[in-house]
């Protein structure tokens, strides 16, 4: 049986962050893993996208028709692609926090974050994804 830490397993994740890349389809997420490595992922729009609206749906739940409304759909894209993440997938972790699971190709990832990076992550999510209006804690309270 293996020991190994499985690919794209980052662990706990900090100091994430996400950049549109030129051109404006795609979108450089990436952060420091749980053993203090730095990696990055390209995600779709999409992906982004779907990323975004499932922290909202656990961060903010009484937000989640608005935050459908105000984000414009995006094409699928060629889930082949072995260097772009196409799907993404947001669970609450039992233990608390939250799990990204990325795939890209035949290649999965998954990075998990704490409340308050999962929190920094949808807000700057939102600011790549130019979503015109976010939730606020003060609305949720």
């Amino acid at each position: 049986m293996s020991t190994e830490k499985p690919a794209g397993a980052y662990g706990y994740c900090k100091e994430l962050f996400v950049t549109r890349k030129p051109g404006g389809d795609s979108f450089l997420v990436g952060g420091t893993a749980e053993d203090s490595t730095r990696w990055t992922r390209v995600l779709s729009q999409r992906a982004a996208q779907i990323v975004w609206f499932h922290l909202g749906r656990y961060l903010y739940p009484e937000k989640t028709q608005t935050s459908v409304a105000i984000v414009a759909t995006a094409p699928m894209r060629n889930a082949d692609a072995p260097t772009i993440t196409s799907h993404a997938a947001v669970d609450k972790a039992k233990e608390g926090g939250y799990q990204i699971h990325g795939w890209a190709g035949d290649k999965e990832w998954s990075a998990r974050l704490s409340d308050e990076e999962a929190q920094k992550f949808f807000e700057a999510l939102g600011a790549a994804l130019d979503v015109a209006e976010k939730p606020s804690k003060t609305d949720s309270e």
